[in-house]
C-alpha cells in the first residue's frame, strides 16, 4: 500500500527472538513489510522464524545495525514508543494520531523516510534514543497495568498506520504523484551533525558547561525537532555557527 513501504519498524536490542518473530507478523497483516534490528540478543533464531507465522520473508529481509544512530541515519521522520515520563518531556502523541503524522509526512515528498522506535523488552528506550525523536507515542493502555508486550504494541501501531494509509488512499479521488517539494528534509544524520556543531560553538562560546551540556542540548534538541528542518536550513544553521566560532577565536 501507499507509504507504508516508506515507514521502518526499529527494534532496539530486542532480547527474545520470539518477539522479533511477532513483529514481522504484526507488520505483514498490515502490510508493512520495512524491519530494522538494533543488536538484537539472538537473531536469526529458528523460534523467531516459528512465531513469524509465514512472515519469513519480512525477517529474511530484515536489517541488522550496531547503534540506533546507524539504523536512524537516513529516514527523516522519527517517533519512539514509550509509556514512561521522563525528566524532558516529548510531545505525547497517540498511535492515531502519530499514524496520521507520519502518513501525511510520507506524502509531501516521495524522498521522505519514517522510523518507528520499539524499545527494550524490559526497559524501553533511553533518554538519548529518545532525543531522536520528534514525538513520543504513548498508547492509551490501562493505568493500572499498562506494560504491552513488544509484538502486542506494534500490532496496535502498525493497524493505525494501515488505516491512515487507507484514509489517504480514499480521499484521494484519482492517484496522485507526490509532489517534490523546493526543500528536502533533513535525515536524522544531518540533524545529528548540527547539533554536534552547535555543541562544540556552545561550548566555545562556554555558555554551555560540562555539567550543563547534557541537559541544555537535550532541551535544544527538542526545540530543533520540533522545526522538521530542511537540509538548506541546516546548511544555513551551520553556516552560522561556522562564523562565529571563527569570529570567537579571533577575539
Amino acid at each position: 500500500m501507499k507509504f507504508l513501504d516508506s515507514v521502518n519498524t526499529i527494534l532496539v536490542a530486542p532480547s527474545h527472538p520470539g518477539n522479533i518473530g511477532a513483529t514481522a507478523r504484526a507488520l505483514k497483516t498490515m502490510g508493512l513489510s520495512k524491519l530494522r534490528l538494533v543488536a538484537p540478543k539472538k537473531y536469526p533464531d529458528p523460534e523467531a522464524n516459528q512465531r513469524s507465522a509465514g512472515a519469513e520473508d519480512v525477517l529474511e529481509a530484515a536489517q541488522v545495525f550496531d547503534g540506533v544512530a546507524a539504523a536512524v541515519s537516513d529516514t527523516t521522520l522519527i517517533l519512539g514508543t514509550s509509556v514512561r515520563d521522563r525528566e524532558v518531556n516529548w510531545p505525547l502523541l497517540t498511535p492515531r494520531a502519530a499514524s496520521e503524522k507520519v502518513i501525511n509526512h510520507l506524502s509531501s515528498s516521495s524522498s521522505n523516510r519514517v522510523a518507528i522506535l520499539f524499545g527494550r523488552e524490559n526497559s524501553g528506550l533511553s533518554n538519548e534514543e529518545l532525543d531522536l525523536c520528534a514525538a513520543q507515542i504513548r498508547i492509551p493502555a490501562n493505568s493500572e497495568y499498562s506494560s504491552l508486550n513488544l509484538g502486542s504494541a506494534v500490532q496496535i501501531i502498525a493497524y493505525e498506520l494501515r488505516q491512515a494509509a487507507l484514509i489517504n488512499l480514499q480521499g484521494q479521488q484519482q492517484p496522485a504523484a507526490v509532489v517534490k517539494p523546493r526543500q528536502e528534509p533533513a535525515t536524522q544524520a544531518q540533524r545529528a551533525g548540527h547539533m554536534e556543531h552547535l555543541e562544540q560553538v556552545l561550548k566555545q562560546l562556554e555558555f554551555a558547561h560540562n555539567e550543563n551540556s547534557p541537559l541544555l542540548m537535550r532541551k535544544l534538541t527538542r526545540l530543533y525537532n520540533k522545526a522538521e528542518l530542511s537540509v538548506e536550513e541546516i546548511q544555513i544553521l551551520r553556516g552560522i555557527l561556522t562564523a562565529i566560532g571563527a569570529q570567537s577565536s579571533r577575539s
